[in-house]
C-alpha cells in the first residue's frame, strides 16, 4: 500500500501511513519486512533517487516515528528525533550528489534549480512559464533559492503531522481524543522564533535569509497550535462532521493569519482557558 500511495502523486505524503499503523501494532521486524517489500515493488520501475526519497520517508515517518512514540511515550521528543533523521538524510543525499558533480553544496543547488526551471519553462501550459513572464526569470530563481530551505522543512513537518493525524483517527486508543485540542508547543520555541525575526535587521544579507527561513519553519508549529485552539473551541460547542470540516477549511485557506496569531499568542493568553470561562 505504501508503494501504491507513493506512486499516486496526491497520496505521496501519506504513503508512510500503512507502515506507521503496522509499527504501532507489531514488532519492528514486521515493519522492516513490509519496508523491503514496498521498496522491491516500487523499485521495479523507479529510479534510484525516487527509491531514496520513498525509503527515507517510510523509515523516518512510517517506522522511526511510531517506534519512538512506543518507546518514549512522548510525541514532542519522537517528532524531534524523526525530523532530525529526515533532515540528516536530506543533507547527506545533497552532499553526495554535490560531490559526484564536483561542486559545492550551494553551487549544486543553484545548478539543479536553474536546470529544473529551464525544463519546466519548456513544458506546454507550464505554470512556471507564466510566473517567469510575470516576474522575470531572475526574480523567480532568486525567490526559489531564498524560500526553498523553509519549504522543504515545512514539507517534512507536514508529512509527520498528517500521518500522525490519520493514525490517531484509524488506530483506536493510540492517542486520547483530547490530544489535538490540547496540543501546545514547548515554551522555549519562542526564543528561536524571536531570534529569527531579529535577523531581519540584516537586510539582504545571508543572516536575513537564515532568519526568514527559520521564522517560516517556527510559524509552522504555531499554526499547528492555532489549529489546536480552534479544535478546542469546536469541541466546546460540539461542532462535528461537515461543520467541523468547513471550519478547518476556512481556517487554513482563508484565515491563516488568524490561526498563526492564535497559536503564537496562546503562550501568553491561554485562549483555551478563556474559552472555558466565557
Amino acid at each position: 500500500m505504501s508503494a501504491i500511495f507513493f506512486k499516486s502523486a496526491w497520496l505521496a505524503f501519506i504513503s508512510p501511513l500503512p507502515l506507521f499503523i503496522l509499527t504501532l501494532r507489531n514488532h519492528p521486524w514486521v515493519s522492516l519486512l513490509a519496508l523491503f517489500t514496498n521498496l522491491a515493488f516500487l523499485g521495479s520501475d523507479a529510479p534510484i533517487a525516487e527509491l531514496y526519497v520513498a525509503g527515507g520517508l517510510w523509515v523516518g515517518v512510517g517506522i522511526l516515528f511510531p517506534l519512538c512514540i512506543r518507546r518514549l511515550g512522548n510525541i514532542h521528543k519522537s517528532f524531534s528525533i524523526s525530523f532530525l533523521f529526515l533532515f540528516s538524510l536530506l543533507l547527506a543525499a545533497l552532499w553526495i550528489q554535490a560531490n559526484q558533480s564536483q561542486l559545492g553544496l550551494v553551487a549544486y543547488l543553484r545548478s539543479e534549480i536553474s536546470t529544473g526551471m529551464d525544463h519546466l519553462i519548456n513544458l506546454p501550459n507550464s505554470p512556471v512559464k507564466r510566473l517567469v513572464e510575470e516576474q522575470g526569470r531572475d526574480a523567480l530563481y532568486r525567490q526559489l533559492m531564498t524560500e526553498l530551505p523553509s519549504g522543504i522543512l515545512m514539507g517534512l513537518v507536514f508529512c509527520l503531522w498528517i500521518n500522525l493525524l490519520f493514525a490517531s483517527q484509524l488506530v483506536r486508543g493510540f492517542l486520547s481524543k483530547t490530544f489535538w485540542a490540547n496540543y501546545r508547543n514547548p515554551e522555549w520555541l519562542i526564543f528561536p522564533t524571536i531570534g529569527c525575526a531579529a535577523l531581519f535587521a540584516f537586510s539582504e544579507q545571508a543572516l536575513y535569509y537564515i532568519g526568514l527561513n527559520g521564522l517560516k519553519l517556527a510559524m509552522t508549529f504555531y499554526a499547528l497550535q492555532g489549529l489546536s485552539v480552534i479544535s478546542h473551541l469546536l469541541n466546546r460547542y460540539k461542532i462535528l462532521g461537515f461543520g467541523r470540516a468547513i471550519a478547518f477549511t476556512v481556517a487554513i485557506f482563508i484565515a491563516l493569519p488568524l490561526v498563526l496569531s492564535l497559536g503564537f499568542f496562546d503562550l501568553w493568553f491561554d485562549f483555551r482557558k478563556k474559552f472555558g470561562h466565557s
